[in-house]
């Protein structure tokens, strides 16, 4: 699961969290396929895998959400006052959310982009501790690598405190983005879907 998107710096907030949503929708296809080739018990696999395209989907729709918050075309105008409307005041921790009708738990969209969010930030830190065990002094490469690097991590900390006051909106925008993506999912429609809403 150690596939990500290409990474070069300086990134705006915006293009980080992209960054982090699709890197983190990458590694749970990755897994999504290890999971369904691995040998072990089928008891809960169907659910699992059910659970794991479901993420995937959500993950997807808030990157294409994002992609298009600078360009804001008319769908994403529409989407985000939708947002605002059905989201206010909806208050979300992470973690899993009991569904009662199909007694499972399941993360809520919060929870699946805040977990975006903060593994995009934990790969970071990780590199800043490679550059840290570098022996000193760092050349100017190195040092202009380890600011973008620091830079990065607190922009994404910003947004990650943003996204908690965001969280009705990511709901709503997850919910129906993603059921579009799954539509486009099974008529084998999703390659570049992030991008099929551009105007």
């Amino acid at each position: 699961m150690g596939t990500q998107a290409k990474w070069v710096g300086p990134e705006s907030p915006a293009r980080l969290t992209v960054d982090a949503v699709e890197n983190r929708a990458l590694a749970l296809r990755e897994y999504l396929v290890v999971y369904r080739a691995s040998v072990g018990p089928r008891r809960g696999r169907r659910q699992r895998l059910r659970e794991l395209r479901y993420d995937i989907a959500r993950l997807q729709a808030w990157a294409w959400y994002l992609r298009a918050t600078e360009r804001r075309p008319a769908w994403w105008r529409l989407l985000h006052l939708l947002g605002g409307w059905f989201g206010a005041g909806r208050q979300e921790r992470p973690g899993r959310r009991h569904q009662r009708r199909a007694g499972i738990q399941r993360l809520s969209a919060f929870s699946v982009v805040d977990r975006a969010y903060a593994a995009q930030i934990e790969d970071f830190q990780g590199r800043l501790l490679t550059l840290g065990l570098s022996h000193p002094p760092l050349s100017e490469e190195r040092q202009r690598c380890r600011r973008l690097l620091e830079d990065n991590v607190e922009r994404l900390r910003q947004e990650r405190d943003r996204l908690t006051g965001e969280a009705g909106r990511v709901a709503v925008v997850c919910w129906l983005l993603g059921r579009l993506v799954r539509v486009r999912g099974w008529l084998g429609l999703n390659k570049g879907a992030a991008r099929a809403m551009d105007p």
